[in-house]
């Protein structure tokens, strides 16, 4: 079940935009998260990834960026998916016993992405072993 959502979630993310993904974090979560996440220093410029490439003030974040929204997009779906956005938002912003106590976001802003997967499978499964 677990691995199916966290497919599912990664499959979703494959298919919406980049500013689609950046308009569902700073919706979610807000823009300090979204920056932190990305590895901006700017909280205001997520808003700007967030408009549709057409309008004039858009502007596209650089390929590492869009890898780490688009990996906190896919771990909080899934997660929201199985509890809500609330936990999901818990579940990325605390220290995880998981992960030697490092948050699953300081983890995706440094892509280290493979523990961050396993916590969030073994979390969604209930099981104590990443």
């Amino acid at each position: 079940m677990a691995a199916d959502l966290l497919t599912g979630a990664g499959d979703a993310t494959t298919r919406v935009e980049t500013y689609q993904v950046v308009q569902y974090l700073l919706e979610h979560f807000g823009r300090t998260f979204t920056a932190f996440v990305a590895n901006t220093r700017s909280r205001s410029l997520p808003a700007r990834w967030a408009l549709a490439p057409s309008l004039p003030t858009h502007v596209t974040p650089t390929e590492d960026k869009v890898r780490r929204l688009r990996t906190a997009h896919t771990i909080s779906t899934a997660i929201a998916a199985a509890e809500n956005d609330r936990i999901a938002y818990a579940w990325l912003i605390a220290a995880n016993p998981r992960l030697d106590g490092q948050t699953p976001a300081q983890l995706i802003r440094d892509d280290d992405v493979a523990p961050v997967v396993a916590a969030a499978k073994a979390f969604l499964e209930g099981t104590y072993n990443a």
